[in-house]
């Protein structure tokens, strides 16, 4: 046998790949992909016309993340046999991965067109459909995909993940419980169930689940990346480091290099995570990833003081990616609740009939405090904090039935009080307070600003508090965070996080105005300068009772997945006061869109 695990010399060269390639695809198969790839190559200089190498080669590539070479050979794959869904399923789910999703629902339809029974091909083209915002029909699409194959646990997996990528946490669930039915081994099954367990904040069987996923499938890089970031978020850095120096790949993933380098500079070990930078290029990285190796290198120059330096790699940084904000349709956004909720709309709206006066909703913008404010309050024993919920976020979209930006909020007005009441009750049930003796839970993710006539609709009892900060110490802070979660792209550019600002402070002087809720307003220089006070303050706001457990926030090991998730673990310090003006030769664009007047907007249909 040849060292590739081939037949002897005798073998033609088609022969000879055919064996290289079956080899390799077992490795992948076992989460191996570095060791598929040098037989992979082996294989294309072999037989390069042979597709099935370069689908082979595809999956190698796309499982190391180096995602453009990995679209190459896909499309290679296609050119060579065009009949080939395989080749058209791997092209598919590599732009995907490159954020091609029109490109991505092309191939995957493709894949349908010559194989309709490829529950595969159907799954993945239902999740591209989610993706691009037809959530119900995607979902659709792959319970169909189930019925299909119903012995293919890989299709649930599917279902489970889309569910999870929408906050279908309890939902998600239940598919990869039922993947692991069918197959309680299957690792991929385990991944997903682990991850929705570090969602739902339950890190001990979220650990077991991912460690567990990685004995089947010793190196995957997703089960990897996902133990990762739930030992990261537990700051358990020193842990991180010896798991991912303990998987012997042959060649490190880019993203391992970045979270080791992470982990170096969260344990004060600056040169040695500037060190491990320097050995990878990130000119050949997936955007996420290079986006998060620039901000660390940003994070690194900064402790160094060399802010010229840092503000060239976060600016670099933000530049890996694109700015997927619409500065017209957030304005029009703006616009619309303003007109829409008026006192008089306000009064003749149906209601939940909820009473409940548990809800808590942190507001403001990111980067303005809301995380230590729920650090605060989420170290009293009445209080049970959330952590950044999306449901409520993406209540819009489903009570308006589609895409939010054509109906809402004008579908208020056909809205009927039982599906409100059933949404508010929903929300309720999901807070986790079950068992518990919380008089108050806390949802603090900053946009619900936009959302607080439908909180009045929904929770007239709720309280609100409302984190501000400095813009420009806001801004700056919002331009340095590796923000990757949707909604977040305005933070890529300077003057969109200024228009984004005017916009947040406009719509807040006008909830200030409506609103019957009760808004009570911290602003993080005085509460980092006078804790105490600060802390009673909100309290008295919340009729709870004082606790010393609420200047002690820092030891508390409630597990914060927020950007704020290191320095919440500290006590309060004033150094982020006025940390703008060390980079205020490059904040000129903040500035400029933080001083032009906001332009009031047109009423809303109807008015």
């Amino acid at each position: 046998m040849s060292p590739g695990g081939g037949s002897g010399s005798t073998a033609s060269p088609g022969e000879r790949a055919g064996q290289l390639t079956e080899n390799a695809r077992r490795s992948v198969d076992q989460g191996r992909p570095d060791l598929a790839l040098p037989l992979l190559e082996q294989a294309a200089a072999l037989a390069p016309e042979m597709a099935s190498v370069h689908v082979q080669l595809g999956r190698a590539l796309n499982n190391l993340r180096r995602l453009p070479a990995a679209h190459s050979a896909f499309e290679e794959a296609v050119r060579l046999e065009p009949g080939s869904a395989d080749a058209w399923n791997g092209l598919g789910h590599v732009r995907r991965g490159l954020g091609d999703l029109e490109g991505a629902a092309g191939a995957f339809r493709k894949a349908v067109s010559i194989d309709p029974a490829s529950a595969r091909a159907l799954g993945n083209l239902a999740s591209v459909e989610i993706s691009r915002g037809e959530v119900e029909s995607g979902l659709a699409m792959l319970r169909d995909a189930a019925a299909v194959d119903p012995a293919n646990p890989g299709v649930r997996c599917l279902l489970g993940d889309a569910l999870q990528g929408t906050g279908r946490q309890d939902e998600a669930e239940a598919a990869y419980g039922e993947a692991l039915s069918i197959d309680p081994d299957h690792a991929d099954a385990l991944t997903g169930l682990g991850a929705v367990m570090d969602a739902m904040g339950r890190y001990e069987r979220a650990e077991r689940l991912l460690r567990r996923a990685l004995e089947r499938k010793p190196g995957d890089p997703v089960a990897a990346a996902s133990l990762t970031h739930v030992l990261e978020l537990q700051g358990r850095s020193e842990e991180v480091l010896t798991l991912l120096r303990g998987f012997g790949w042959s060649r490190v993933p880019d993203w391992a290099v970045v979270s080791e380098a992470r982990q170096l500079f969260a344990l004060d070990r600056r040169e040695e995570a500037e060190a491990r930078l320097d050995n990878v290029d990130p000119s050949g990285m997936d955007p996420a990833i290079r986006a998060a190796a620039l901000n660390l290198h940003g994070r690194i120059s900064e402790a160094g003081g060399d802010y010229e330096a840092a503000f060239g790699a976060f600016q670099a940084a933000n530049h890996a990616q694109p700015v997927d904000f619409d500065p017209e349709g957030y304005r029009d956004t703006v616009h619309r609740l303003i007109g829409f909720f008026t006192p008089e709309r306000l009064r003749a709206l149906p209601g939940s009939g909820c009473e409940s006066d548990r809800p808590v909703f942190i507001v403001g913008m990111p980067r303005s405090g809301t995380s230590l404010v729920e650090q605060i309050l989420g170290s009293h024993s009445r209080v049970h904090a959330c952590g950044e919920r999306t449901d409520f976020y993406q209540l819009p979209r489903r009570l308006s039935g589609g895409p939010a930006a054509t109906r809402w909020p004008e579908c208020l007005e056909s809205t009927d009080v039982a599906e409100l009441s059933r949404v508010a009750f929903e929300y309720l049930d999901g807070d986790g307070t079950d068992g518990t003796s919380a008089l108050r839970s806390i949802d603090k993710l900053p946009a619900n600003f936009l959302n607080l006539g439908l909180v009045q609709l929904l929770f007239p009892g709720a309280h609100v508090i409302h984190c501000i900060r400095d813009p420009m110490d806001t801004g700056l802070s919002c331009f340095q965070q590796d923000f990757q979660s949707p909604g977040m792209g305005f933070t890529r550019d300077l003057s969109c996080i200024g228009l984004y600002y005017q916009g947040y402070r406009r719509l807040m002087e006008h909830w200030q105005r409506v609103l019957d809720l009760p808004i009570h307003k911290v602003a993080y220089e005085d509460l980092v300068s006078e804790p105490e006070a600060g802390a009673r303050a909100m309290l008295e706001f919340l009729d709870l009772e004082w606790e010393d457990a609420c200047l002690r926030f820092h030891e508390s090991r409630r597990v914060v997945r927020t950007a704020s998730h290191l320095q919440v673990r500290q006590p309060v310090y004033e150094s982020s006061v006025g940390r703008w003006r060390r980079y205020s030769r490059w904040l000129g664009p903040l500035k400029a869109a933080l001083d032009v007047p906001w332009q009031e907007g047109t009423a809303p249909p109807g008015q």
